[in-house]
């Protein structure tokens, strides 16, 4: 099971750069029956304004045949990929790029800063 506790990442506050990443990118991947007896890769880069690639996480998987799935179901598939070591090493922007097979990239923009001086 999946419990999200929070979601949709668009400011990273950090007291000091370089910093940890410090977050986990939650997926829910979609099958047909026939798509979970394959093998499957998901990639996820995490590169800086620039597209340069800070890291790279990936998750493989095979479910196997599915008896009980309704004619037309789709299977769900929870995933987690751990981000919270990858290092950024300035405030600024950044995305996370998830690559699905056989679908288009994904960017998930964000970006890095230090708090706000409360003085």
């Amino acid at each position: 099971m999946l419990t999200v506790a929070s979601a949709g990442v668009t400011r990273a506050l950090r007291a000091e750069f370089p910093a940890p990443m410090g977050v986990m990118l939650a997926l829910m991947l979609e099958l047909s029956a026939a798509e979970a007896k394959l093998p499957h890769e998901i990639v996820a880069r995490v590169e800086d304004s620039d597209g340069q690639q800070l890291a790279e996480a990936m998750a493989a998987f095979q479910i196997g045949e599915i008896l009980d799935l309704d004619p037309g179901e789709m299977l769900l598939i929870p995933t987690v990929l751990d981000l919270r070591d990858v290092a950024l090493p300035n405030p600024g922007r950044y995305q996370v790029v998830v690559v699905p097979e056989a679908s288009e990239e994904i960017a998930l923009a964000f970006r890095a800063d230090s708090p706000p001086d409360t003085d």
